[in-house]
């Protein structure tokens, strides 16, 4: 066998973003034969501190702010997030093979491809649109950390829990909406468990800690020790999620489960497309007011199509 392919995963860190790039590159590498050799995935990251990185990405190369990387370049690189677009312009420029994720907000072919949301609406003969975004969910991945928690009952819930974000907003009222809808299922024996995220505000935490501490069927994972993210999505039997977390939202449905929206208030604007796609492609919808009856779809799997794309590019472009 050839010795495996460099690819370094570009991203500053926070897990939302580097996952839709390490999740494309785990994707490449397990879709490999002899044409498409395994990869060494390497994370490296950008600071989002400082002056220069509060600059447009062109600005900042253009400025000389350079993260230190390794000498030894890679065949392949990819990124997410803005602070990730100034080194990629600048390994295209050394003959590394880039792949953006995301609307870059600049021209795709700054890049070699560009794999963006359908709801960015971009185009051209580098960029692959997809339903949502990339992610490393996988039925094997799941099964991996299936043994991090252990339901009780017949019937699992998950409820993945955002909050305020640009787009929507999480006020007392929203709260105790969807908090009867969790009393609800309790009442009726279901056993949930539950997540929050860094955007989720005070009082909703507060809230959630409440039903942890009254009910044995309610468990609130609350960020202390090892994450059981991937644990909650093996185990569940519906998925409920804050319409703020785009990512979620894909990355629930690429389960091939019942995947419901927990509304908020706000104006969604361009997410309402991907409402829409992932309504029509894996029966989402809202969770308040709605028949909780689930329907079958097939589990959603962009990342692999991102994968054989970019896969495709790069043969003919190296």
């Amino acid at each position: 066998m050839s010795e495996p392919l460099t690819c370094w995963v570009l991203s500053d860190g926070r897990r939302g973003i580097e996952n839709q790039a390490l999740g494309l590159a785990e994707a490449m590498s397990g879709h490999f034969t002899a044409e498409h050799p395994e990869l060494d995935i390497q994370s490296h990251y950008m600071s989002r501190k400082g002056l220069l990185a509060r600059l447009p990405a062109g600005l900042q190369r253009l400025l000389g702010r350079n993260p230190k990387l390794p000498q030894n370049l890679p065949q392949i690189a990819i990124g997410c997030g803005r602070q990730a677009i100034a080194p990629l312009l600048d390994l295209r420029a050394k003959g590394v093979f880039t792949v953006y994720v995301q609307d870059p907000r600049m021209s795709p072919d700054r890049f070699d491809v560009v794999i963006a949301p359908e709801h960015d609406a971009l185009s051209g003969d580098n960029v692959l649109s997809i339903i949502g975004s990339t992610n490393r969910i996988t039925p094997q991945r799941l099964a991996q950390d299936q043994d991090m928690i252990s339901p009780n009952g017949d019937r699992t819930a998950v409820f993945l829990i955002g909050g305020k974000s640009k787009t929507h907003d999480y006020p007392q009222a929203t709260i105790h909406a969807h908090a009867e809808l969790i009393t609800d299922l309790l009442a009726s024996g279901w056993e949930i468990y539950l997540t929050s995220s860094r955007r989720t505000p005070v009082p909703a935490y507060k809230y959630f800690s409440l039903f942890d501490d009254e009910f044995e069927n309610f468990h609130f994972y609350t960020g202390r020790g090892p994450n059981p993210y991937f644990a909650y999505l093996h185990h569940a039997d519906m998925i409920f999620v804050t319409e703020d977390s785009t990512n979620m939202l894909t990355e629930a449905c690429t389960t091939g489960k019942p995947v419901f929206r927990l509304p908020m208030p706000g104006q969604p604007g361009k997410f309402q497309m991907l409402y829409n796609a992932l309504e029509a492609r894996c029966r989402v919808r809202s969770a308040i007011g709605t028949d909780l009856t689930p329907q079958t779809y097939a589990p959603l799997n962009e990342t692999k199509r991102a994968a054989a794309f970019v896969w495709d590019k790069f043969h003919k472009t190296v």
